[in-house]
C-alpha cells in the first residue's frame, strides 16, 4: 500500500514538473541518480518491471524527461530543429550506432532475453538523452552540476551518522560484507557513492569557476573537504583513482585553478590525518599494490573471464548482457571463488567480451568525438582576446565540466563496471550535444 502511494506521488510530481518545468528535469535525474535506495519505495511493475528492472526515482525521471518532450517536438517547430540538429552531431550517432550493434547482437546472442532486456534499457536512456538536447534551455545549462553538487553536500550528515554509528541504512543483499566499515549511504555500493562524490567535486570546480562573487568561492571551496571525507569514508580505491585522474585533468584544462589546486592541497592533508589514524583504511589501499591473486582474487578471475571470453568471440562477442550467462555456461572454471560474483566489475573488459572488437571500436570513435567537441569549444572561446571575456568563454568551462563528468564515469566504471547504464553518462552527452548546437547557430539561443 504504502509502495503503491509512493509511486502515485512520485508520478504526480514528475508529470507537474514536466508540465510547468521540464527544463528541470535534467537536474532532477542528476538528483535522482544519488537515490538508488528509491528502488525499496516502488512495487513491482510486473512484466514491464522484468524488462526494465527495478523500478528506481531515476528511471521513473527518465521516462518523464521523454513524455515531456514528445508533445513539445509535436506541437513547437523548434523543439524538432533541435531534435534534428542532435542527430546532426557525430556524437550521437555513435551513441545510436553502439545501441544499433547492442541490438543486432541478439542475431548472436548467448542470452537473447538478457540481451533483449539491455537493448530496451538503452533504448529508454537515448530517448532520454534526446529529450535533453530538446528541453534543455540557456538558463538551465549549469543545473544538473548545480543538482549534483548540493545532493551530495545533502548526502554529508546521512554518511557521518553511519560512520559514527557503524550501521549502513542500507545494505543490499548482494553486496559483499567487508571488514571495513564502508559509507555507501543511499547508494546499493560505496563506489557507485564515491563516484557521485567525484562527480560533485567535478561540478564543485565548474561551479567555483563561475562564482560571480567571493563569498560563492568561497563556499565551494569551503566543500571540497566535504566531499572529500566523503569520498574517504566510501574506502573505495576506484574513487580515489577516479578522484585523482579528474583532478589533474582540471589542473591542465582548467583556466580557473582555485579548486582543483585546493582538492589536492585538502587530499594531502586528509591522507596524512588517514594515515596516521585509521590503519584498517591504509591497508585496504595498500592491498592494490601488493599480490592481487590474494588480496582481490574476484577481479583477477573476472578479468581473466572477460578475457578469454573476448579472445574466443574476438569480432563480434557473445551479445549485449550476456557476460554473466556465458561466463556461468562456458567459463566457469576460472571462478575461483564458488560464492563469489559473477557480474564484470570493469566496463572496458565487458564490452570486449560482450560486443568484441566493434564495441571496443565504437567506444574509441566516441572518445575522439568528446575530444574534438571540447576542443572546438576552446577554439570558439579563445579565437580572440576579447573571447574570454565573453559568453563563448562560458561553453568551453561547461564543456571542460561534462569532460570531467565523463571521465569521472568511465574511469570509475573500470572498477564497478556501469558506462552505459549510467544515466550521468547519457546526461552529461547531451548537455555536450546542446553546447556543439548553441556553437553551430548562435551561442545561448
Amino acid at each position: 500500500m504504502l509502495q503503491a502511494v509512493a509511486l502515485s506521488l512520485t508520478v504526480v510530481l514528475l508529470a507537474a514538473l514536466a508540465w510547468r518545468r521540464p527544463d528541470w528535469l535534467s537536474a532532477a535525474l542528476a538528483l535522482a541518480v544519488a537515490l538508488e535506495i528509491s528502488i525499496l519505495f516502488y512495487p513491482d511493475l510486473g512484466p514491464a518491471g522484468r524488462l526494465i528492472g527495478e523500478t528506481s526515482l531515476a528511471k521513473l525521471t527518465c521516462i518523464a524527461l521523454i513524455l515531456a518532450a514528445i508533445p513539445r517536438l509535436i506541437l513547437r517547430p523548434a523543439a524538432r530543429q533541435k531534435l534534428r540538429d542532435a542527430f546532426r552531431q557525430p556524437l550521437t550517432a555513435l551513441l545510436l550506432a553502439y545501441i544499433g550493434l547492442g541490438v543486432v547482437s541478439v542475431l548472436w546472442s548467448a542470452d537473447k532475453a538478457r540481451t533483449i532486456a539491455e537493448s530496451a534499457r538503452l533504448i529508454v536512456l537515448f530517448a532520454s538523452f534526446l529529450a535533453v538536447t530538446v528541453l534543455t534551455k540557456k538558463n538551465t545549462l549549469l543545473l544538473p552540476f548545480r543538482a549534483v553538487f548540493w545532493t551530495a553536500l545533502a548526502l554529508a550528515p546521512l554518511t557521518w551518522y553511519e560512520w559514527r554509528s557503524g550501521v549502513q541504512i542500507w545494505q543490499a543483499e548482494h553486496l559483499a560484507r567487508e571488514t571495513v566499515l564502508r559509507i555507501n549511504d543511499t547508494f546499493v555500493d560505496p563506489n557507485i557513492f564515491a563516484r557521485y562524490l567525484v562527480l560533485a567535486v567535478a561540478a564543485d570546480f565548474l561551479l567555483c569557476a563561475h562564482a560571480k562573487s567571493r563569498r560563492s568561492e568561497i563556499l565551494y571551496i569551503a566543500a571540497l573537504p566535504v566531499l572529500l571525507l566523503q569520498l574517504i569514508l566510501t574506502s573505495s580505491r576506484g574513487g580515489i583513482v577516479t578522484l585523482a585522474v579528474v583532478a589533474l585533468a582540471a589542473l591542465i584544462l582548467f583556466p580557473e585553478k582555485k579548486a582543483p589546486l585546493w582538492t589536492l592541497i585538502f587530499g594531502v592533508i586528509g591522507s596524512a590525518v588517514i594515515f596516521a589514524t585509521r590503519s584498517d583504511i591504509v591497508a585496504r589501499f595498500a592491498a592494490l599494490f601488493q599480490n592481487l591473486d590474494e588480496t582481490n582474487p574476484v577481479r583477477v578471475y573476472l578479468w581473466r573471464a572477460a578475457a578469454a571470453i573476448f579472445r574466443d568471440h574476438p569480432g563480434l562477442g557473445t551479445g549485449l548482457g550476456t557476460f554473466q550467462t556465458v561466463f556461468l555456461s562456458d567459463y566457469s572454471s576460472l571462478r575461483t571463488l564458488s560464492d563469489g560474483p559473477t557480474l564484470s566489475h570493469t566496463s572496458v573488459l565487458t564490452i570486449a567480451a560482450e560486443l568484441g572488437s566493434a564495441g571496443l571500436f565504437l567506444v574509441l570513435l566516441l572518445v575522439v568525438s568528446l575530444s574534438w567537441t571540447v576542443f572546438r569549444l576552446y577554439a570558439l572561446g579563445h579565437s580572440s582576446y576579447l573571447g574570454m571575456f565573453n559568453d563563448y568563454r562560458n561553453s568551453y568551462y561547461i564543456g571542460l565540466g561534462c569532460v570531467l563528468w565523463l571521465a569521472a564515469v568511465f574511469v570509475s566504471s573500470q572498477a564497478e563496471g556501469r558506462l552505459f547504464e549510467d544515466p550521468i553518462l547519457w546526461l552529461t552527452a547531451a548537455i555536450l550535444v546542446v553546447l556543439k548546437n548553441m556553437e553551430t547557430r548562435h551561442p545561448y539561443t
